[in-house]
C-alpha cells in the first residue's frame, strides 16, 4: 500500500518528538548536596561539569545516614575520577527511587549503567536493586549474612572484615565463591563497617582504586604503597598502552634525604619514561630528620615488594623490576642494590649522580650536621657500612652512572666506577661535560637532557 508523503512525514515529526521528550525528559542538575529525590528522601551528588564520568551510587547500612560511615569511599571515587551520589532512604523501594532519579538521562553530567556500592545492610539492597538491570558492577563491605543473598549476574568486588562477629565472613564468602563474576577480599581483623578498620588495614582503599580504574592505562597518582606507623606512602604509576606485561622502573627523588618528593627534582627523568614503553613508579619515602637512612631503605624495599606483589594489576613483568634514583635516592638504589633483599631484588640500576661514600663528609661543619641528620649519632665505621662503594661485588645487577663533571659529587662517581670495575660488576659510566648536580638545571641543554634517553636505551638491554 503506498502511503502520502504528507502522512510519513507526520508520523516521523510525532516519533521524533516522543523520542525528544524522552531523552529530555530530566532537566539537568547541578551537583549539590541535599537534593530531594522523593517526596523529602535526600541524596549529595558529586559530578562535576566536563566529560562525562563513571558514577557510583552508595548506600550506607543500618546504622548512619548518607554522610556517615562511607565518606572513605567517596573520598576513593573521587580520587579515581568517578562522580558518585549518597543516598538516605527508608526503604528499599526508596532505594531504586533513587537509583531512578540519577539515572534519567540528563539530569548529571554521567555515563550510563552506574556502579553500585553498599555497606552492611546496604550491599544487600545493592545486589537485589542491581538483579532488575542497569548497573554496571557493584562493590559491597561488610555485607548482611543474615539475609539471603542473590547472584547479580555482574561483576561485584566484595570486601568483608575476618573478624567481624555482627556480620560473620563465612555465608558471604560462600555466597561469592558460587557467583560467576565475584572477587572476595577479606580484610584481616576487620571488624563490622568499614569505618571501624584501621590504616593497617586500608589496602582495600588501593584494591578500589584498582578495581575503578580498570585497564585503564596513563597515569595513576597518589597509591597508597605502605603505612609505616599509620602515615601513607604514596607513589604514582604510569601504565603505557598496550597489554603489557612492562618493563618497570621504579624512581626515587634526591633532596638531600631530607626534601623532595615523587614529583620534584625528577620530572625530566618521568617525562622520557612516559614515552618509553616502560611502566613507571615515583615513589614518596620518608624524609630525615624524622627518620634514619635505614628507614628510606625499607621505603624502597616495600615500594619494589608492593609492585612486583600487585605485577597483574599494573600489567608489569616481575621478573623486570629496575631502580633509577638521583642524587640521595642514587645512594639509596645503589646501597639496596648491594646488600641482600628477599622479594625485592631488582633486575638493573640506574643512579645519577648519587652519593656512593658518607666517609667524604667528615671535615665540613655542615657536612658532619647533615650526617647527624641522616644517621643520628654516626661513627666512621657507620656511615662505611651506609656506603654502596663499600658492598661492591659481583652478585650487584647491572647498573648505569650518569654523572656531571661541574657536579661535586663527580670524584665520588669516579672512585665508584673504579671499584664496580675492580670487581667486575656489569656496568656503564657516562660522563656529562659540564653538566652540573641536578637533571631540572639539564632542561636548556639537549646533550645533557639526551642522557635520560640514553638511560631508557641502557634499561631495554638489560
Amino acid at each position: 500500500m503506498c502511503r502520502s508523503p504528507i502522512k510519513l512525514l507526520a508520523l516521523f515529526l510525532i516519533l521524533t518528538s516522543c523520542l525528544t521528550a524522552e531523552i529530555s525528559s530530566c532537566p539537568a542538575i547541578a551537583p549539590r548536596t541535599a537534593i530531594d529525590y522523593d517526596s523529602g528522601q535526600l541524596l549529595d551528588a558529586f559530578a562535576p561539569i566536563g566529560d562525562p564520568r563513571p558514577a557510583a551510587i552508595v548506600i550506607h547500612g543500618r546504622s548512619g545516614n548518607r554522610r556517615t560511615h562511607i565518606n572513605q569511599v567517596l573520598e576513593v571515587l573521587e580520587k579515581s575520577g568517578w562522580a558518585w551520589f549518597s543516598i538516605d532512604y527508608r526503604r528499599a523501594p526508596d532505594v531504586r527511587a533513587a537509583a531512578d532519579f540519577i539515572k534519567c538521562h540528563g539530569r548529571f553530567n554521567i555515563l550510563p549503567n552506574p556502579m553500585l556500592i553498599g555497606e552492611d545492610r546496604g550491599a544487600v539492597l545493592a545486589l537485589d536493586l542491581a538483579s532488575t538491570g542497569g548497573f554496571r558492577s557493584i562493590v559491597a563491605f561488610g555485607t548482611d549474612s543474615k539475609t539471603p543473598l542473590k547472584d547479580p549476574h555482574i561483576p561485584v568486588l566484595m570486601f568483608h572484615g575476618d573478624a567481624d562477629d555482627e556480620s560473620p565472613i563465612s555465608p558471604v564468602r560462600a555466597a561469592c565463591q558460587t557467583w560467576r563474576q565475584c572477587t572476595f577480599v577479606p580484610v584481616e581483623k576487620g571488624i563490622h563497617n568499614l569505618e571501624n578498620w584501621t590504616p593497617n588495614q586500608w589496602a582495600w582503599k588501593e584494591d578500589l582504586n584498582a578495581w575503578l580504574r580498570a585497564d585503564q592505562r596513563g597515569l595513576w597518582r597518589d597509591i597508597a604503597y605502605s603505612i609505616p606507623g599509620g602515615r601513607a606512602l604514596l607513589m604514582d604509576a604510569f601504565l603505557p598502552p598496550g597489554s603489557g606485561p612492562f618493563p618497570a622502573v621504579i624512581v626515587v627523588h634526591g633532596g638531600g634525604w631530607e626534601a623532595g618528593d615523587k614529583r620534584t627534582y625528577i620530572s625530566p627523568l618521568l617525562d622520557t619514561l612516559s614515552h618509553s614503553g616502560f611502566a613507571y613508579f615515583s615513589i614518596d619515602y620518608r624524609l630525615t630528620p624524622y627518620v634514619r637512612n635505614t628507614d628510606q631503605l625499607d621505603d624502597l624495599r616495600a615500594a619494589i615488594r608492593y609492585v612486583r606483589s600487585h605485577a597483574p594489576r599494573f600489567h608489569v613483568d616481575p621478573k623486570c623490576i629496575s631502580l633509577a634514583g638521583e642524587s640521595a635516592g642514587g645512594q639509596l638504589v645503589t646501597q639496596l642494590a648491594s646488600l641482600p633483599c628477599p622479594s625485592c631484588s631488582v633486575q638493573a640500576v640506574v643512579s645519577l649522580y648519587g652519593v656512593y661514600d658518607f666517609t667524604q663528609f667528615t671535615h665540613q661543619l655542615d657536612d658532619q650536621q647533615m650526617l647527624n641528620r641522616i644517621f643520628g649519632n654516626w661513627t666512621l665505621a657507620g656511615l662505611r657500612e651506609a656506603s654502596p662503594i663499600n658492598h661492591v661485588s659481583r652478585t650487584l645487577p647491572p647498573l648505569l652512572l650518569i654523572q656531571g663533571t661541574k657536579d661535586e659529587l663527580y670524584p665520588g662517581a669516579i672512585a665508584y666506577h673504579e671499584a664496580l670495575t675492580k670487581a667486575g660488576v656489569i656496568h656503564q659510566l657516562l660522563v656529562l661535560e659540564g653538566a652540573p648536580h641536578g637533571m631540572e638545571n639539564w632542561v636548556d641543554h639537549p646533550a645533557w637532557l639526551h642522557s635520560l634517553n640514553n638511560a631508557v636505551d641502557w634499561l631495554r638491554k638489560q
